[in-house]
């Protein structure tokens, strides 16, 4: 009797252990795909003990825990070296160092960031790629949102030969290298010498039109409708700000606030507005120079489904207009005429406190230096995207004064801000070059 319930206890304690055989190897190979699949980073905290950090990529190297981001122990002295790249948003981080790492060419990157990198790690968040990398063994790191471009090194760094030059003929060369549309018109308030390329070409003003809210301000509280102290409302989107309309001035012109724009455009009239460039007999610029809310997605549409990049000459869309309209308001401004001398004194007032450097490597130490930049893009599916960067600019000193206007259009996608900034100044520090070396040349 013993013999046989023992017997069955073996059978059974036998059965138990073959299950849990058969249990463990399943878990086996599921903790092993587990572990594999990770994201870039899943964290595992037991009490107060460190955090322990899975890394999905194999060749890491050891682990910054601190960083939290995988350290390689071998840097290349030469050459573009991808320590590590990671994709995601929030704890959900892929490695995506091997296919970041194709992407070299000629010790260079240049890539749009998507999903097409290594697919989707989080469904519908805007993802950002980061980036440790070596440069002749000079480690830096390297963060870019979904739908940005990398550029490793950075575009602006490739481009050194982008410095200003000091004649009409170096100009137009440095011109015809620039991938985007250029037009300008640059005058010498002095002398009369002009520099020139595609003046009268309509193209995109941007915020360049804010100077326009900034003249009719100025013009009413001149004849007395409101005083610059009075208290005004500007709404945005979650809330109302109260400010006075001097403040609000400042921050159109100083940050280029839309909302502040906005809110002196209702307080003055935008008709008041749109009237500025007939009544002061200024041509080339469209009669709905700030056209109201809506109106400027609907004209860019037309520039992205446009046939040409160039606006036709007669074609005058609202917020459009042309680089020697420009500079006319600023050679008005200069000589006080700019509605009258008591006007003019005071837009060049609020010019003087929100500086604008917009030649900076040209512009002498004793000259003032005003006006507003204006940028935008637009983007639609299938489409090439449609971008602008520009400015109005009016330097001047006690004896001299320039004036000019100059803008960009249809930079390539991949164009970061910084390198498009930099073609701007150093084609508008060259028509500052070539009109003051030219008036110092008549002055001898």
């Amino acid at each position: 009797m013993s013999g046989d319930i023992k017997i069955e206890k073996t059978k059974s304690e036998l059965k138990d252990l073959y299950a849990q055989s058969c249990i463990l190897l399943l878990l086996i190979p599921l903790a092993i795909m587990v572990i594999h699949f990770l994201p870039v980073e899943s964290v595992l905290c037991a009490g107060n003990e460190s955090k322990l950090t899975f890394l999905a990529n194999k060749d890491s190297g050891n682990v910054d825990f601190e960083r939290r981001i995988p350290v390689s122990p071998n840097i290349p002295a030469e050459g573009l070296y991808i320590i590590s790249a990671q994709y995601g948003t929030d704890d959900r981080w892929r490695d995506v160092s091997r296919q970041i790492r194709e992407k070299i060419r000629d010790n260079a990157i240049s890539i749009k960031v998507s999903n097409d990198i290594a697919g989707d790690p989080v469904f519908g968040k805007v993802k950002t790629l980061r980036i440790e990398y070596a440069i002749d063994g000079e480690r830096n790191t390297a963060q870019v949102r979904e739908g940005q471009w990398l550029h490793i090194p950075p575009d602006v760094q490739r481009h050194p030969e982008l410095q200003a030059v000091k004649t009409r003929e170096q100009l137009i060369a440095l011109v015809k290298q620039c991938p985007a549309e250029v037009g300008f018109f640059g005058k010498n308030l002095k002398t009369g010498e002009t520099v020139e390329r595609r003046p009268d070409q309509p193209a995109c003003l941007a915020s360049i039109v804010k100077i326009f809210v900034l003249l009719e301000v100025m013009r009413q509280a001149d004849e007395g409708a409101f005083e610059l102290s009075e208290s005004i409302v500007i709404r945005r989107k979650d809330q109302e700000e109260s400010c006075t309309i001097s403040e609000a001035i400042d921050k159109m012109i100083g940050i280029s606030d839309n909302e502040a724009t906005t809110a002196l455009a209702v307080h003055v009239g935008w008709d008041r507005v749109n009237a500025l460039p007939g009544e002061l007999g200024i041509t080339g610029l469209s009669d709905k120079i700030l056209p109201e809310p809506g109106i400027f997605g609907t004209v860019l549409d037309k520039r992205v489904y446009g046939k040409t990049r160039l606006c036709a000459l007669d074609n005058l869309l609202p917020q459009h207009g042309t680089a020697r309209g420009i500079v006319q308001y600023f050679e008005l401004l200069n000589s006080g005429k700019l509605i009258n001398q008591s006007v003019s004194t005071q837009v060049l007032g609020v010019f003087d406190r929100n500086p604008k450097k917009f030649a900076p490597n040209a512009t002498p130490v004793d000259f003032k230096s005003g006006g507003k930049g204006g940028s935008c893009a637009w983007i639609r599916p299938g489409r090439p995207p449609y971008n602008m960067v520009g400015w109005g600019l009016l330097i001047r000193n006690e004896e001299s004064a320039i004036a000019l206007c100059f803008w960009c259009e249809w930079f390539p996608e991949e164009t970061s801000e910084g390198l498009k900034v930099k073609w701007c100044f150093a084609i508008s520090d060259s028509i500052v070059n070539i009109l003051l070396t030219e008036e110092s040349m008549q002055t001898q």
